[in-house]
């Protein structure tokens, strides 16, 4: 039985600011430093307690590079961040270039004291509740937080929630998964504490593996039907009922910066197609993620040699969402883009990662060398909505390419760009949609930005 009922609430706008940046994640953290880096009153709102959403909170450790060579970084505080990481012990580069491996937990004191350090405002345990829109502008924004529910008004506004939430209740013109309703496959990730990491390589080196061992930057992977040095392991667990065929479907771990006993996994990946933007089916995906994970923790002790003493370390505290919901803006990019590696006079941000798609339809679909394509700046302006940018894994792109343009340090390459974007508005009297990407290119090269 359905039933209505109306609610009246007195919300204050309790502060009024140049910018305002709604999510603390990958693309939102480095949004709100780069507004606040040209001098914009900015606030950052997050809902957890800590900045680097997924990077961070959802343990996707390390970065993914995008494939050029010498691993160009397309946002400059993607290279400081990383460089400070790597001074003090807790990143590293590994023999193939890839200088973003990182701990998620000092990531989150790094991201935190970059947004301080440029004068930014930051709300923690803060949850976006909707906007309030007048003629195509949003006036402000209701939040909900410990203080009730309170309203903070700006001049411009940066979507970083990684599902489009602020376009898509802002009635912006959004998508999401694909044909008959499937989405890229969610995962759980967690850490295994207490390891003899040299014990653990000298088995895969025995398995045959040729990769990712030299120590102490460690990765190994296993999918069913691939030939990984694993899979004889994982085989003989399935057939003794030690694991079922999920546990196998996509498998992978990677050593971490500074913790020289544990590792972090790239999994469980969550059966069937969840779709991303309905809470329940996500809450489910935990429950059923939780008991994957301790079924892996005990095949790791009883099959890995060096495992034996381990322990489940910690769960990631928000699972991990590849896809949701994203924008229909200025410019679509689709596989056109990707195939014709479209270049763009407004690029934002340059990369020759693979369309990665997860799933049932597990899918790579790779460059030739010295290829590569562009993300413009027009990709995070969402129609209907003037004085808005979107950022990260939500920017208008459809389902495959998006597949491709989700890593991290994509993403971060553009909430630099909606965050210099954001205050060149605000010092212009202008909306967003009416900044220059070329501009916002400039400003991104003269920071040191490779594109």
């Amino acid at each position: 039985m359905e039933s209505k009922v109306s609610f009246k609430e007195d919300i204050k706008i309790v502060d009024h600011y140049d910018v305002i940046v709604i999510g603390g994640g990958t693309a939102g953290s480095t949004a709100g430093t780069a507004a606040a880096r040209l001098g914009a009153n900015t606030l950052v709102i997050e809902k957890e307690n800590a900045l680097g959403g997924t990077a961070t909170l959802g343990q996707v450790t390390p970065m993914m590079p995008v494939k050029m060579e010498d691993n160009p970084d397309s946002s400059a505080f993607n290279k400081e961040i990383k460089k400070r990481l790597i001074k003090e012990g807790y990143g590293a580069k590994d023999s193939n270039g890839n200088d973003g491996w990182f701990n998620p937990e000092i990531l989150k004191h790094t991201l935190e004291n970059l947004l301080i350090e440029y004068e930014a405002d930051l709300i923690y345990d803060t949850e976006f509740i909707k906007p309030v829109v007048d003629n195509g502008k949003i006036q402000a924004i209701i939040v909900s937080n410990k203080n009730g529910l309170v309203a903070y008004s700006a001049q411009q506004f940066i979507d970083a929630t990684g599902e489009a939430l602020v376009a898509y209740r802002a009635g912006a013109p959004c998508k999401e998964g694909y044909e008959e309703g499937k989405y890229q496959a969610v995962s759980l990730r967690f850490t295994m504490g207490n390891i003899e990491i040299k014990r653990f390589v000298d088995f895969l080196n025995e398995l045959g593996q040729d990769y990712g061992l030299e120590y102490p930057l460690i990765e190994t992977a296993m999918v069913w039907g691939e030939n990984f040095a694993l899979n004889p392991v994982f085989k003989k667990a399935l057939k003794n009922g030690d694991i079922k065929r999920e546990d196998g479907k996509y498998f992978q771990a990677f050593t971490i910066p500074g913790m020289t006993k544990a590792m972090y996994f790239n999994c469980p990946e969550i059966p069937g197609h969840i779709n991303s933007n309905d809470q329940q089916e996500l809450t489910k995906s935990i429950v059923r993620g939780r008991k994957m994970i301790k079924r892996l923790a005990k095949f790791f002790r009883k099959y890995f040699p060096g495992f034996e003493e381990s322990y489940i370390a910690s769960e990631a505290s928000i699972i991990g969402i590849r896809e949701s919901r994203r924008i229909i803006g200025e410019y679509y990019l689709d596989r056109k883009d990707y195939e014709n590696r479209a270049k763009f006079a407004d690029a934002i941000a340059s990369s020759a990662y693979p369309i990665d798609i997860h799933g049932d339809e597990l899918k790579l679909e790779h460059l030739n060398k010295g290829e590569y394509y562009q993300i413009p700046f027009r990709s995070l302006i969402p129609k209907t909505i003037n004085n808005l940018l979107v950022t990260g894994k939500s920017i208008s792109s459809s389902f495959s390419l998006q597949a491709a343009v989700r890593i991290q340090p994509i993403c971060r390459a553009t909430g630099e760009a909606a965050g210099i974007a954001a205050a060149q508005a605000v010092k212009e009297e202008k909306n967003v949609n009416n900044i220059n990407g070329k501009k916002v290119k400039e400003n991104m090269l003269n920071w040191g930005a490779d594109i």
